[in-house]
This record gives structure tokens, C-alpha cells and sequence, in this order.
């Protein structure tokens, strides 16, 4: 498990998922946007919940391990998500064209 140090506070959460957060929080940084998340961590009881940050070009995280006495924390489907939104803010390439653009209606053309 992982805790997160973020403003002025803190979340648990599992290795993954503190992982993907903060290389999200990264490639918002390097394109200087900023994005809302719910993010899985465990909560004040002990148990599985959500937490809410706000992620900016501003952030300043750490995550550093921590022991736990339950489970580690796992959300496949989180991280997968953030991983797909980490690689669309990534740099974009041009793809190759064989037959012409006008069934391409989103093409950027500076790409190609």
C-alpha cells in the first residue's frame, strides 16, 4: 500500500492506483491542464471508499509505502482507465492515410 501526501492531507490507497494517480498528475502537469478525479482509497474506518482531488499543474505529491493490516487495495478498472488517459495526453502522432481524409471528419491536419 501506498500513502499519498497531497495540500494538506493524505490518502491510502493501493500500489497501482497511487502509481497511475501520480504519472497522471504528471502528464497533466506537462500539458498544463487540470482534471477532477474519484479515486479509490482507504478511508477512516478502515474500510474501501473514494476520495475526491483536484489535480492541476500545481500539484506536489508524494507517495511513499506504508504497512497496512488489510488487503492491498486493487481497482483493475481504475487504473486501466487512467492509463488510457494518460497516454491520450501524451504526444500525439500522425497516422498514415491510404485513400484520402474526407471520411475523416476529427483529423487534425497539423498532424499530418
Amino acid at each position: 500500500m501506498k500513502r499519498i501526501h497531497y495540500a494538506n492531507g493524505s490518502l491510502l490507497t493501493g500500489d497501482d492506483i497511487a502509481d497511475v494517480l501520480v504519472r497522471f498528475a504528471a502528464a497533466l502537469a506537462h500539458r498544463q491542464d487540470a482534471a477532477e478525479v474519484h479515486a479509490p482509497a482507504i478511508v477512516d474506518d478502515g474500510h474501501a471508499g473514494e476520495v475526491l482531488l483536484l489535480l492541476g499543474p500545481a500539484s506536489q505529491m508524494l507517495a511513499e509505502d506504508e504497512e497496512f493490516a488489510g488487503a492491498e487495495l486493487h481497482d483493475e478498472p481504475f487504473v486501466a482507465e487512467f492509463e488510457s488517459r494518460i497516454a491520450a495526453l501524451g504526444p500525439q502522432r500522425a497516422a498514415y492515410v491510404e485513400h484520402g481524409t474526407d471520411d475523416m471528419p476529427d483529423l487534425d491536419y497539423d498532424l499530418l
